[in-house]
């Protein structure tokens, strides 16, 4: 039986965070192929009464729940303690953690090192320039001692061919599609059907929440703009959000919400709106099309890779007058309108974003670097 070691990231089971649930749906449907998965969890994020969940093993493992500590830390101890456990391939998630990629292959070289990028993390604007030079030394170790590259998204993919000219394997997250619930626990929130725009993620200011704000403020508007979220670290930015939209009754913060409750947002949004200027391959502008949700995008790289196929609605990052423009289109548009483009974007997650061909990616690629293994 194949023994993998993953870490990098908070653990499972999910409940924040992009690259936890990607972990969670890949790493369980390769336990069920018969993979020996053990996932390298933080001690805050998952309870400590779960070893095992999904045919995964669970390895609680301390870290200091500081931002500049938090991933390098844990990354650090579990890379260690993974040497002792021997396994077959270590799989590492995430730029900055792969700063320690190169002690697996200094002292346990027959063991693989895979290496996923789910984004840029040292360009993120949270970052002090030390932290970013850091983080960045990890996309440097991950390209020297990592020996299989993966990236989710093609504008990834390209910047590791120009950048470092290395070959990375391009295997995008992956989504199931998701039946439509009506609003039922939204109500509370005076939500029904089509009368809300949705921003979905952590509040962070890469995501540019800020924009989506002032657009929707530029003019009286059929719609509420509902924000589901919180703050990742400090509280700064969150606050500065809440000070941008004031007292208005129409803009609702939620924090975050899981379940049924942000499947009901999903299912119902007028549109899912996001502004961000920077993004791997963004899982939730997938779940929102998952649910066929009409979606509104700035024009970056990762999120063109989605809306251009759909001929969806984009606009410059930062233009907040174009954004408005997009609202207001959204607000008037017609449910033939809506229906088109539901079907189109079901249709385009089905075929290129299965859970089914991300998992079947992986064990590919998998045995091939077991394939290469020294006897």
């Amino acid at each position: 039986m194949t023994k993998i070691a993953v870490t990098g990231f908070r653990g499972v089971p999910a409940t924040w965070g992009g690259i936890e649930h990607h972990c969670e749906n890949l790493y369980a449907r390769l336990a069920q192929r018969g993979y020996d998965i053990t996932i390298y969890a933080r001690n805050y994020y998952t309870p400590e009464n779960i070893s095992e969940y999904k045919g995964m093993r669970i390895k609680h493992l301390p870290t200091i729940n500081y931002k500049y500590s938090d991933a390098l830390l844990h990354t650090l101890i579990s890379v260690i303690h993974i040497l002792f456990t021997n396994p077959d391939i270590i799989h590492i998630h995430g730029i900055g953690p792969c700063f320690f990629s190169w002690i697996p292959r200094l002292f346990k070289p027959r063991i693989k090192v895979f290496f996923t990028c789910h984004g840029l993390d040292w360009q993120r604007k949270k970052w002090p320039w030390w932290a970013s030079k850091l983080m960045y030394l990890g996309e440097l170790n991950a390209v020297y001692f990592a020996q299989h590259h993966i990236v989710v998204s093609k504008n990834l993919q390209e910047y590791f061919s120009k950048a470092h000219h290395i070959s990375a394997h391009y295997i995008p997250n992956g989504i199931a599609i998701q039946p439509l619930r009506p609003p039922h626990a939204i109500k509370r929130w005076g939500l029904y059907e089509h009368s809300y725009f949705l921003c979905v993620g952590r509040m962070v200011p890469e995501k540019r929440i800020e924009d989506i704000i002032r657009a929707y403020l530029l003019k009286p508007r059929k719609c509420s703009l509902v924000i589901v979220g919180d703050n990742a670290a400090s509280g700064r930015y969150m606050s500065e959000l809440r000070n941008i939209a004031g007292s208005n009754p129409a803009i609702l913060f939620t924090g975050y919400q899981f379940g049924a409750i942000l499947e009901e947002l999903y299912s119902s949004t007028a549109a899912f709106i996001a502004a961000s200027e920077l993004e791997g391959l963004p899982i939730t502008l997938l779940e929102a099309l998952s649910y066929g949700a009409m979606c509104v995008t700035s024009n970056i790289a990762p999120h063109r890779e989605l809306m251009e196929p759909l001929h969806g609605i984009c606009f410059p990052v930062g233009d907040v007058y174009a954004l408005a423009s997009s609202m207001d289109w959204v607000e008037t548009m017609s449910e033939y309108q809506r229906e088109r483009f539901r079907e189109n974007a079901i249709s385009m997650i089905s075929r290129h974003f299965s859970w089914n061909y991300v998992c079947n990616a992986h064990h590919l690629l998998y045995q091939k670097a077991l394939s290469t293994i020294e006897p």
